[in-house]
């Protein structure tokens, strides 16, 4: 083989080379930028995710007072639909000198409420604060927080239909108006017609 000849194959493969260095350069080049895309893309769909579920979170929570006679009164953060009792368990459960019966635990905790839970003494003295006396206002009964006892002072509400009303607003949340109180069981116009003058939301 001629000089010649053996100078342009010596061309040819530094050529060569220097071509498939481009490729695997450019390759790599690529590569890089795509996991750094992808890097991206899941960077953001993890914080429009994360941000998603806190305002999930946010909207399916609640914060009560609760006071009085508990071990430990102060502001509670609880699920949407919890019962008062819940809050009460969170602030450490009732003192010894606590009247269990005054306050309805079963009933469903509203946003913002302070839950104040009376001792013996206060109930019998009639000295309870105001907290728990929004049930019955001037003359008024309140069919979102009135208890069985309350509502049984309704003209024709007997323990049926106060059981109804409270496991009512217990399933489908407190009532809007005083006149949906008739998509209660047994709480027709009738009823309504009854009570309407007495009561509040």
């Amino acid at each position: 083989m001629s000089n010649k000849n053996k100078n342009y194959i010596k061309v040819l493969l530094v050529v060569l080379v220097f071509v498939v260095a481009g490729v695997i350069f450019s390759c790599s080049i690529r590569q890089k930028t795509k996991n750094a895309d992808e890097t991206t893309v899941q960077v953001e769909e993890q914080s429009e995710t994360e941000s998603e579920e806190t305002t999930e979170t946010s909207a399916e929570m609640i914060c009560v007072h609760v006071c009085g006679s508990v071990n430990a009164p102060g502001i509670y953060y609880l699920s949407k639909g919890a019962r008062i009792h819940e809050a009460v368990d969170m602030a450490g459960g009732m003192t010894e000198d606590a009247d269990l019966q005054y306050v309805n635990l079963a009933q469903e905790a509203r946003d913002g409420e302070q839950i104040y839970i009376p001792n013996q003494t206060e109930v019998e003295e009639g000295k309870v604060p105001d907290a728990n006396a929004g049930s019955v206002e001037d003359g008024l009964v309140n069919i979102n927080t009135a208890d069985l006892n309350e509502l049984k002072t309704l003209p024709g509400i007997g323990d049926i239909k106060a059981e109804a009303i409270i496991s009512y607003r217990e399933s489908a949340g407190e009532f809007a108006s005083i006149e949906e109180i008739m998509n209660v069981a047994g709480i027709k116009e009738s009823s309504y017609e009854k009570i309407k003058e007495h009561i509040k939301v």
